[in-house]
């Protein structure tokens, strides 16, 4: 209540004082209350720069904190405290918590700047100092539930410069790439292909062959640019890139010669 009170009246080298102390106690600091109230002190005062070296390390501390700060109406505090949490978690590349601190930091950016485009510009900014490439997918959902249709073309970009990164220690991962944009490109047949057979030569199952084969005996289509889900630009820009990811290049091939360099990368499981 002491703490509450000198907050309240701004007295807040004295609350910092307070708390502090608070904080040192073996069985009073279990109190997530006064941590939150050390970040509150610290947004009020000149030090708010020390936000950043303050965070504690449990991100699930750290997220009932930032509830907690919006639910008494402090957007801006929280969502700098989200910041807090998640900025070091992307430099480090540390998945723990962070499809939580994502969400909770998308509603809190577009609650405080309702822009779709900055909230797109503020993504953009996050996945540029991300050391983990994992971390595109949460911010894929986030930006494709928030922008509505032009989210979609943007979560395609998204994949695409993933592809561009040097992912040869993790073919797990970018074969999860393909099949995201096969996901998000379902009408497109060209494409559809493409990441088939670039999963098949990443993964060499039974399984992926058999989508190759199917994509492959399916008439071909003519490309419609009034059916698409993105524009001519992006697309034409995804197709070089995911064709580097081939062995060869299936436009010069027919299907008897892909299915035969297929069987021949199955071995024995042919």
């Amino acid at each position: 209540l002491r703490a509450r009170y000198l907050i309240a009246c701004e007295r807040i080298p004295e609350a910092m004082a307070l708390i502090k102390s608070c904080i040192n106690h073996p069985d009073i600091s279990k109190d997530l209350y006064f941590h939150q109230a050390l970040f509150t002190c610290l947004y009020m005062s000149p030090l708010e720069d020390q936000l950043f070296q303050e965070v504690l390390t449990d991100c699930k501390s750290g997220i009932e904190i930032i509830c907690n700060t919006e639910k008494e109406g402090k957007t801006t505090l929280a969502l700098q405290l989200c910041e807090s949490f998640l900025v070091p978690q992307l430099q480090n590349g540390d998945m723990y918590c962070i499809w939580d601190l994502i969400f909770i930091w998308s509603k809190l950016q577009l609650k405080s700047n309702p822009s779709k485009q900055v909230f797109v510009d503020h993504c953009y900014q996050l996945l540029r100092i991300a050391t983990n490439v994992r971390v595109i997918f949460p911010f894929m959902k986030v930006i494709k539930d928030e922008v509505g249709e032009d989210g979609l073309q943007i979560c395609v970009e998204i994949c695409g410069c993933a592809l561009q990164l040097d992912l040869r220690e993790d073919p797990i991962m970018k074969s999860l790439i393909y099949k995201t944009i096969a996901h998000f490109l379902p009408n497109d047949l060209e494409i559809l292909r493409i990441c088939a057979l670039s999963i098949f030569f990443l993964e060499r199952t039974l399984e992926s062959y058999y989508t190759v084969e199917h994509l492959y005996k399916c008439a071909d289509e003519e490309y419609n640019e009034c059916t698409s889900s993105v524009q001519n630009r992006v697309r034409f820009e995804l197709l070089p890139i995911l064709k580097k990811g081939l062995f060869f290049d299936p436009e010069f091939w027919n299907f008897l010669m892909i299915k035969q360099n297929c069987l021949a990368l199955l071995g024995d499981k042919a």
